[in-house]
């Protein structure tokens, strides 16, 4: 608690024995008052969520873990907070993110209340469930909006739900791209392996183990590029390289998992979208930077399709 300055420590200690003694609207109270000074604090914005739990404002509290996800996962106590605020809410998916990420002494344990979870919301909601569940496996005929928006709630779905789901997204050559990629990415999250046949953006059909997948960050190829970005504009033209970033995570997700396949050159790919990026040309020298620039025109052509650009 460092953060907080002392007579505001106080408050949140306050606020501590106010949930102790389940007086749940002060700890409310006390924490939105802390939050004006300090809307970045974890320890204040896990007390607010705790709070908003306790009230039965589950989706309040879930919007507040989402917003800082990744700091409430690399701490224990924090995400315990997270798993019970998820479990509640019925989102299962993000309850096994929270259940990948815990210690071993907690992930069996996690893992089964999930999946009683999962056992007792397929009881109880069976015609809702599976109306989503059949929502989300025909997203090829929805707009790229409302794909967009399918994905962010498919993370509701039961895990059998979700991935019986995926298979047709995946086979589905009229699914946007990036969803896809969204889609893998949130099994990778989840430590699944499983094996989809999936029609990629080239229009051929690849197999795809999720077990041997990665986040976008740990690729080799993709990381050599936005290392060479930010070698050029980090010192010189933040705004420039934030744009630069912004458009090689957008690529990033159109070629995923098969950056090897494309990105064969890191240096030349970083110079070809710095290039398009800003107006000016780049001449490929051989075979391998041709077909590079191939799949950059690709990308840009999706992006236009699909009104993007």
């Amino acid at each position: 608690m460092s953060e907080l300055q002392k007579n505001d420590q106080v408050i949140f200690m306050s606020a501590k024995e106010d949930l102790a003694d389940q007086r749940y609207q002060q700890v409310l109270n006390k924490t939105e008052h802390l939050l004006n000074k300090y809307p970045d604090s974890i320890a204040v914005n896990d007390l607010h969520a705790v709070a908003l739990f306790y009230l039965k404002r589950y989706e309040e509290a879930k919007a507040i873990i989402l917003a800082f996800q990744e700091s409430f996962f690399n701490q224990p106590d924090y995400l315990k907070d997270a798993f019970k605020i998820f479990l509640k809410s019925n989102s299962f998916m993000l309850a096994r993110e929270a259940v990948t990420a815990a210690k071993t002494d907690l992930h069996d344990a996690w893992t089964h209340e999930v999946e009683q979870a999962e056992s007792a919301y397929r009881t109880d909601n069976s015609a809702k469930l599976q109306q989503a569940s059949r929502h989300f496996a025909h997203i090829g005929a929805l707009s790229v909006a409302e794909q967009v928006q399918a994905v962010q709630s498919s993370v509701t779905l039961p895990l059998k739900e979700y991935v019986r789901a995926a298979r047709a997204i995946m086979s589905d050559p009229f699914v946007w791209q990036v969803v896809k990629t969204q889609v893998l990415l949130q099994l990778v999250r989840i430590d699944l392996k499983y094996r989809f046949d999936m029609v990629w953006l080239d229009g051929k059909t690849y197999t795809i183990r999720t077990g041997e997948l990665k986040p976008l960050d740990q690729y080799e190829s993709f990381v050599g590029v936005l290392q060479a970005i930010e070698k050029q504009f980090a010192t010189d033209d933040p705004i420039k390289l934030e744009l630069l970033e912004k458009e090689l995570f957008t690529q990033g997700n159109y070629i995923y998992p098969f950056f090897d396949k494309v990105i064969t050159d890191s240096q030349f790919w970083a110079k070809a979208i710095i290039a398009r990026s800003f107006g000016d040309m780049i001449k490929p020298d051989n075979d391998q930077e041709q077909l590079m620039l191939s799949w950059i025109t690709k990308i840009y052509d999706e992006e236009i399709k699909i009104d993007l650009i």
